[in-house]
C-alpha cells in the first residue's frame, strides 16, 4: 500500500491515537460495570485488564512488523486471498460500524440524562457524526495531531478528580484481594471492554513512519496512560464513595465531581461533560475512520479514505437511532462488546498465528 505523504504521522501522534480511541464515552460508567463484578478490588481487575491489553499489542504489533507496508484490512487479502480476506474485511467494517453506532447511542443517552432531556436523540446523534465526518475527511496527519491536541483534556480530568482524594476513606479499598480471584477475574473482562479501541494499532500501524520497534513503545506507553489512567479513576471512585454508597451510583465519576462546589465555579459536573464529550468525539472518530479505511481497501482507484466517510458514518448514525432508552442502549452495547471476542481477541491471534508459521518456514528454506 503506498501512502501520501501527509498521512504518515509520527511514533508520538500515535501514542495519542490510541489513548483517545481508548478513552471514550464509557468512561462514566466504567468503574461502576467493574465495581458491580469485582467489588473494592476493582482497580486490580483494570490493571490486569491493561496486562492483557498489552499482551494483544505485542501480537498485533509483531503481525504488522511482517506486513510494514499494510493494515489488517490488506494482510487479510495477503493471507486468505481476496474472497474469504474480503468476507473478514467486511465483518471488521461491521463490527467498526457497529462500535461507532454503540458510541453515538451511549453519548446521547448521557447527554439526555444529565444536560439536555428536552433535546432529541436522533439531534444529538447526527451533530456527532457530523463532527466525526468533518474531522476525518482529510489526511490521517491532520487527525493525529488533534488527538493530540486534544489529549491535554486528560491532565484536566485528572485535576479535577484529585480533588476528591480530601473527602476519601482509605479504608474503604482494604482488606485488599477479599473479592477473590473469580470475581477479579470477571471484573477484568469489564476493565477490558473499556479499553477497546487499541486494535486501531492493526489499521493505523503503517501510516507511523518510524521503526518498528518505536511504534512498538508507543503503544505501550499508550496502554500503561490508559491503565493508569482507568485504575486512578476506580480507585478513587471507591475510596470516595465506599461499599454501600458505589451500588447506588452507576455514573459515580459525575455523581462525585457534581458534590464539588467552588465560588468561581458552580457546576463543576458540567464541566467535566464538556470535556468528556471531547472524548467521545475522538473515539468515534477513531472508529470511523477504521470503518472508512476498510471500505477504501476494497477499491482499487482510490488512495483516500475520505471519499468513503460518509458511507461509514450513515449506518452509524442508523444503528444508534434503534435502541431507546437506557436498558436497551445497555442491552446493545454490551451486544457489540462482546463481539470483540472475535473481532479484537480471536481473528488478529489467528492471523499472528499465521504469520509465524509463515515465518519460520521462510527460516527453514534458506
Amino acid at each position: 500500500m503506498k501512502l501520501r505523504n501527509e498521512d504518515n504521522i509520527t511514533s508520538f501522534q500515535l501514542i495519542f491515537f490510541i489513548v483517545q480511541a481508548q478513552v471514550g464515552v464509557g468512561i462514566l460508567s466504567m468503574p461502576y460495570n467493574i465495581y458491580t463484578q469485582a467489588g473494592h478490588d476493582s482497580w486490580i481487575s483494570v490493571l490486569i485488564g491493561g496486562c492483557i491489553v498489552q499482551v494483544l499489542l505485542v501480537l498485533f504489533w509483531y503481525t504488522m512488523k511482517r506486513y510494514p507496508a499494510m493494515t489488517i484490512f490488506e494482510i487479510f487479502d495477503h493471507s486468505a486471498g481476496p474472497w474469504i480476506g474480503g468476507v473478514i474485511k467486511f465483518l471488521y467494517i461491521i463490527f467498526f460500524i457497529l462500535i461507532g453506532a454503540s458510541i453515538l447511542s451511549l453519548f446521547a443517552e448521557m447527554i439526555n440524562l444529565w444536560i439536555l432531556p428536552l433535546t432529541p436523540r436522533w439531534l444529538l446523534i447526527i451533530l456527532m457524526a457530523v463532527i466525526g465526518i468533518y474531522a476525518i475527511r482529510g489526511p490521517v496527519k491532520f487527525l493525529a495531531r488533534f488527538f493530540v491536541f486534544v489529549s491535554i483534556m486528560l491532565i484536566i480530568f485528572v485535576l479535577l478528580v484529585i480533588y476528591a482524594f480530601f473527602e476519601v476513606n482509605y479504608l474503604n479499598i482494604f482488606p485488599v484481594g477479599e473479592s477473590g480471584f473469580f470475581p477479579i477475574l470477571k471484573g477484568t473482562e469489564k476493565a477490558f471492554f473499556s479499553m477497546l479501541g487499541f486494535e486501531l494499532f492493526l489499521v493505523i500501524a503503517p501510516y507511523v513512519d518510524t521503526k518498528p520497534i518505536k511504534k512498538l513503545k508507543s503503544i505501550s506507553i499508550a496502554n500503561l496512560i490508559v491503565t493508569l489512567f482507568y485504575a486512578f479513576l476506580t480507585l478513587i471512585c471507591i475510596l470516595f464513595f465506599g461499599i454501600n454508597e458505589f451500588k447506588l451510583v452507576p455514573q459515580p465519576l459525575l455523581y462525585m465531581i457534581k458534590s464539588f462546589s467552588f465560588k468561581v465555579l458552580e457546576r463543576i459536573d458540567l464541566l467535566f461533560l464538556s470535556m468528556w464529550i471531547v472524548s467521545v468525539a475522538t473515539s468515534y472518530m477513531a472508529f470511523l475512520f477504521g470503518a472508512s479505511r476498510g471500505m477504501m481497501s476494497f477499491s482499487k482507484k482510490h488512495q483516500d479514505h475520505t471519499p468513503f466517510v460518509i458511507f461509514a458514518a450513515i449506518p452509524t448514525v442508523i444503528l444508534a437511532l434503534i435502541p431507546e432508552g437506557g436498558y436497551e442502549v445497555g442491552k446493545f452495547t454490551n451486544s457489540v462488546t462482546y463481539l470483540s471476542y472475535i473481532f479484537v481477541i480471536g481473528i488478529p491471534i489467528l492471523f499472528f498465528i499465521i504469520t509465524a508459521f509463515t515465518y519460520i518456514k521462510e527460516k527453514k528454506a534458506l
